[in-house]
């Protein structure tokens, strides 16, 4: 347990056997932390937290608020900051440490949500840029989900849904204009590998309401869905509409409804953002 050292063939069988490569390759051009990891996907869970010498005697402490509690630490190292300890919200807690490359740029950040003492996430990142996000949302203290990032996008995410230290879950974000929307792959049968039965889009068109009828021809009938003015007679050439009938759906096109990409997964509590 680490707690903050502070109190304060088919397009589905396709699909499958891409994130199947995937997995046995653990192929991404984004970096892998350096932890245990099998083909079978096997992951050390453990959260670690890097040193930071919060109480070396040249670190710099600014009180924001004025009750001579530190809110934020500046720890350097030959004349340049190498990490930053930070109470965000001012309640005598860390919320996050905050680690530097030599050039000054952000590598490394844990951070502690729910204030409970511990990380619940560990974010990787590269000249600046996030690539990979280490997190722990059951609260049971052990990694349970890698989110990997590509351009500042998430665009893939493995999970492990039982706590078994092993994935058995993978998301493929491939809709860059909405984030909610991924495709699912589970491993039901314990083989490491995703399952073609158990694919889910989760913005498939099939889970929307279905797309409506066009209306029906005639340049000089009234707009769909609306009868011809009271006293006149329907625009010759125009059929009339009988009870029931109405204009086309305005809500064509994927409901707006579609689950939120974590709500395939198991697990009844989270926390994080």
């Amino acid at each position: 347990m680490m707690r903050f050292p502070l109190t304060w063939p088919s397009p589905r069988c396709s699909l499958v056997a891409l994130m199947t490569a995937a997995v046995a390759a653990c192929g991404s051009s984004t970096p892998a932390p350096t932890r245990a990891k099998s083909a079978t996907g096997e992951r050390d869970t453990t959260i670690v937290h890097e040193p930071c010498a919060k109480d070396s005697p040249s670190a710099e402490k600014v009180d924001v608020n004025g009750d001579g509690v530190p809110d934020i630490i500046h720890v350097k190292q030959d004349g340049r900051e190498v990490c930053r300890v930070v109470d965000l919200n001012l309640d005598g807690a860390i919320d996050a440490f905050i680690y530097y490359d030599a050039a000054g740029i952000e590598r490394r950040r844990e951070s502690d949500f729910d204030r409970d003492g511990r990380a619940d996430e560990i974010a990787h990142y590269e000249r600046g840029a996030i690539v990979l996000k280490e997190r722990e949302t059951n609260f049971d203290d052990k990694l349970d989900t890698w989110d990997h990032y590509e351009g500042q996008r998430l665009v893939r995410r493995e999970r492990d849904s039982d706590g078994d230290g092993i994935i058995d879950q993978w998301w493929q974000f491939n809709n860059p204009n909405d984030a909610k929307c991924a495709i699912v792959a589970t491993d039901q049968n314990a083989d490491g590998k995703p399952d073609p039965s158990s694919v889910v889009d989760l913005c498939a068109e099939s889970y929307g309401t279905p797309r409506a009828a066009a209306p029906p021809p005639g340049g000089a009938a009234p707009p769909a869905g609306q009868p011809a003015p009271a006293g006149q007679p329907a625009p010759a050439g125009a059929e009339p509409t009988s009870a029931g009938t109405g204009a086309a759906s305005t809500g064509a096109g994927p409901a707006s409804s579609a689950a939120p990409a974590d709500a395939a997964s198991p697990k009844a509590a989270t926390k994080g953002p």
